[in-house]
């Protein structure tokens, strides 16, 4: 609901001009169209359904698989399940708990986004279908949390299976939209079934029977699995360990490294697949048009200084380096997902100082970081040079581009590890600020705020706006020492608070 009301502010602040006027002017921008699709209505429920979809469907999703998961696989990992299913009950009892769970509240989002359209002016009709798109949006990414429950024995897992999905999901509505909007995609990808349903556009709402029976399949096949496994365990069995460690495994860095490999191996495969996709894309769109409205973002030409070629991946670039700062946050959380469990306190008790515990997971995720950014940029300077015909000349320019959001997703990544330090139940908040970073981007974009307030991000910095011989080294190694900062302060509250025991 927050979701739709920031969208039509937004759109009500642009159209000074006329809203079918400034939607026709973004329908024509060829980078707007590849990002978001084609608009299909030309008024402010129509803006919302186009601008406001993805994020309204990301959030779903995420809340919807994050809770299946919190519900099923965690309480399988604490004991929780075990203990239920003590009493009498059915073996399908705590699945279809947490899909009722997950349901319902998929059903009240989606019951609070029509009534917030319908009292924003839009038909009732229209907003009640886009309601009921959304709702299987969200159901069909509980289906995927459950159903990524069943393959592993550990909710980490599960979450990168679920999320790995959704990743998928999202890169297959960017290859729709570039596409013209109505591909195949468009039925497969939960993202664009609004382009099926087309709320106040024709109102198809037959086909929300279609998205729905779709959105059931994943749960079905979890219900099966679940069924062909054990309590506690997963479809997919553990690989038994070596009888003996390797040489070099003897030490709490290369524990660490050994902990996060597989996460950042699944990333690195993601963000190659994604700029590969969109680095192949942009010289496309070198030669036409952009609206007068991106052309002159934030008062500047800095579309004509980038150069339109340019325009495309370097704000590709920006999207990914966000989700790159997940990663780094999630992988902090490692820290308290080992310690929760009481392997934090099996190491501590042997010669293992607690500022070498944490300092070594720090260590690898900055690194593991920084690598997927340098490979982004890498590989994107690499397949975009091929696509112009000049690598040696674009090569080195994409690569700076990406590698300059360092600092910004280091910064993040020293706000988790100060907030696990010193507030270990409070780490959430690091999560906060992200969505905080993403929101200031939005504000800023819809000219809700201006740019002295958007420099509270971190990315303004190395802002897609900005070309790379214009970016300021001052503020990169200001990051860089608040991260510093930031990172002291978590580690000089590990050594001097409580370690969680299972005792």
């Amino acid at each position: 609901m927050v979701l739709v009301l920031f969208t039509g502010g937004t759109f009500s602040a642009l159209a000074n001009e006329g809203m079918q006027s400034a939607l026709t002017d973004f329908d024509n921008d060829p980078l707007v169209s590849a990002l978001l699709g084609p608009v299909m209505s030309f008024d402010l429920p129509g803006a919302i359904t186009w601008r406001g979809v993805s994020q309204i469907a990301l959030t779903l999703g995420l809340g919807s698989l994050l809770t299946m998961i919190r519900h099923t696989r965690t309480d399988e990992e604490t004991g929780r399940s075990e203990l239920i299913r003590a009493y009498v009950i059915g073996s399908y009892a705590n699945l279809t708990a947490a899909l009722i769970l997950t349901g319902v509240g998929n059903l009240a989002s989606g019951v609070l986004v029509a009534l917030t359209i319908i009292g924003l002016g839009g038909a009732i009709g229209g907003s009640l279908l886009f309601g009921a798109t959304m709702v299987t949006v969200g159901c069909f990414f509980a289906g995927m949390g459950a159903l990524g429950a069943q393959f592993r024995e550990s909710s980490s897992s599960a979450r990168n299976i679920a999320v790995a999905a959704l990743g998928v999901a999202l890169l297959l509505m960017f290859l729709n939209n570039f596409s013209g909007g109505y591909t195949l995609l468009s039925w497969i990808t939960p993202f664009a079934w609004q382009r099926i349903t087309q709320p106040f556009a024709g109102n198809y709402g037959w086909n929300v029977l279609y998205c729905a029976v779709f959105a059931v399949v994943p749960t079905v096949i979890a219900y099966v699995l679940s069924t062909r496994r054990d309590l506690g365990g997963g479809v997919l069995m553990a690989r038994p360990g070596l009888q003996a460690a390797v040489p070099h495994f003897s030490s709490p860095l290369a524990l660490a490294w050994r902990l996060q490999k597989g996460n950042f191996i699944g990333w690195l495969a993601a963000t190659i697949l994604y700029i590969t996709a969109f680095a192949a894309i942009s010289p496309s769109l070198s030669s036409a048009g952009m609206s007068d409205w991106l052309s002159s973002l934030g008062g500047t030409n800095w579309a004509d200084e980038l150069g339109l070629g340019y325009v495309f991946i370097g704000v590709s670039i920006y999207l990914m380096a966000l989700a790159v700062a997940i990663y780094a946050m999630s992988a902090v959380l490692r820290l308290k997902k080992e310690e929760n469990e009481g392997r934090a306190e099996l190491l501590l008790d042997k010669p293992v100082s607690r500022i070498q515990w944490m300092t070594s997971h720090l260590i690898v995720v900055a690194f593991c970081s920084a690598a997927l950014l340098l490979a982004m940029g890498a590989v994107g300077g690499l397949g975009y040079g091929l696509a112009v015909g000049n690598v040696g000349g674009e090569f080195w320019t994409i690569l700076v581009m990406s590698i300059s959001k360092i600092p910004a997703v280091w910064c993040l990544l020293g706000i988790t590890a100060s907030l696990y330090g010193l507030l270990p139940r409070l780490t959430a908040l690091g999560w906060i600020v992200w969505i905080a970073v993403v929101f200031l981007e939005v504000a800023w974009e819809g000219q809700l705020i201006d740019w002295s307030i958007m420099q509270f991000s971190p990315f303004s910095y190395v802002h897609y706006t900005v070309h790379v011989t214009a970016i300021q080294m001052l503020p990169l190694v200001g990051l860089l020492g608040l991260s510093a900062i930031l990172i002291g302060l978590g580690l000089f509250g590990f050594r001097n608070r409580d370690v969680v025991t299972k005792a």
